[in-house]
């Protein structure tokens, strides 16, 4: 019989400890799972289901729009749990703010007006203030002058509805003719100023005429008042051409025209381009022998006979002399400047030895150039009284 031969022995393979830590743990947890999925249902205490849900379950909050449309949710996660229920508005402010201040951009869910469910407290917030801005200026004021309009009520400041030029004391000149050198717009000749009057009515004629043609009658006629001349009708017809006429209607307050549809107030102390110039005299007449010195600005409101009215700001420019014979002529120079180019300048050189009647004349058409100048030659004898 053969002898038995023995094998050496296998060497012992040793298993790491974290193995046999996982492998516990699975098997533990497949117990785990069998014994939870074979237990019977156990019974709920009072309360403890609700519990529960508050502890697994977050439910959504519900937001609604105002008006059709579906719903919109604010951004952001819903608060929970929910806070106490309190009153609510059920319709929006009746009048809103017509100027809402400044926010987020239109369409966003922050300005859209939202109306929550009782569950979630709605807070009511305060009316943004209104919104305060600059006013507007208002339009700027139509020169002095321009035609009355219409529509403008009250008139605008700055227009003669707006208020009555200034009333200065007056004395009323004698009776007297002067004869002036005339020049016009490039033609040369002669013209005559007539002042007549009888204490009541007055009558003031400016004929100016070239060796071949007529090249201006000027007619004033109206009575006196407590502001010196109250002209009634003014007509100026130029180089042979229309005859225009202004009316001063004292019975309703107003300047009409032949012309145009316009009108004016009939202030007192308004003038027209003629009597402008004894009125002048007249204020200059009174401060001779007041107290006082004569004013140091004079304004009068003057028309034409086309439907012109502004207030006349005349300034005084200080002594001139003129040349005459025999010798140099001393004078006072009164000068109006037009508010805007398209106005009349003019400028009147008055003698105190006159009586402050002009002793050179000049208005210059800013725009155009026109020049229409009269220069004294002599005085002659005052014409009749009107009758």
């Amino acid at each position: 019989m053969p002898a038995l031969r023995h094998s050496p022995p296998l060497p012992v393979r040793r298993r790491r400890p974290g193995a046999w830590l996982a492998l516990a743990a699975a098997v533990l947890a497949l117990h785990g799972w069998l014994i939870g999925a074979l237990a019977p249902a156990l019974p709920h205490r009072p309360g403890e289901q609700a519990d529960q849900a508050l502890r697994l379950q977050v439910p959504p909050l519900q937001v609604r729009r105002l008006g059709a449309g579906p719903a919109e949710l604010p951004a952001g996660p819903a608060r929970w749990p929910p806070e106490p229920p309190s009153a609510l508005p059920t319709r929006p402010p009746a009048d809103p703010p017509a100027d809402p201040p400044a926010g987020p951009a239109r369409g966003s869910a922050a300005t859209r007006p939202l109306a929550v469910q009782p569950d979630v407290q709605a807070v009511a917030r305060p009316p943004p203030p209104a919104a305060t801005g600059a006013t507007a200026p208002p339009p700027p004021a139509p020169e002095a002058g321009g035609p009355r309009a219409p529509w403008a009520s009250p008139a605008p400041p700055g227009h003669p509805d707006a208020a009555a030029p200034p009333i200065y004391a007056t004395r009323i000149p004698a009776p007297g003719q002067w004869r002036y050198a005339l020049r016009y717009n490039g033609w040369a000749g002669e013209a005559l100023l007539s002042w007549r009057h009888d204490g009541s009515r007055y009558q003031l004629d400016l004929q100016g005429r070239s060796a071949t043609r007529a090249l201006v009658m000027q007619a004033s006629q109206g009575g006196f008042d407590a502001a010196g001349l109250a002209p009634e009708r003014f007509t100026d017809q130029r180089r042979g051409g229309h005859l225009q006429a202004a009316n001063f209607r004292r019975d309703i307050g107003r300047i009409a025209f032949s012309g145009p549809a316009v009108d004016y107030p009939a202030w007192a102390g308004a003038q027209d381009r003629l009597s402008w110039l004894p009125q002048f005299v007249a204020i200059l007449g009174a401060g001779s022998f007041a107290a006082g010195p004569a004013p140091r600005a004079i304004s009068l409101f003057v028309v034409d006979a086309r439907g012109a009215g502004a207030l006349w700001h005349f300034q005084p420019e200080g002594e001139v002399l003129l040349p005459a014979s025999p010798g140099p002529r001393a004078t006072q120079l009164w000068r109006r400047e037009p508010p805007s180019p398209e106005g009349l300048r003019v400028e009147a050189w008055l003698d105190a030895t006159l009586g402050h009647w002009p002793a050179q004349l000049r208005f210059t058409a800013l725009r155009s150039g026109d020049v229409f100048e009269l220069l004294l030659l002599h005085e002659e004898p005052a014409a009749p009284a009107p009758p």
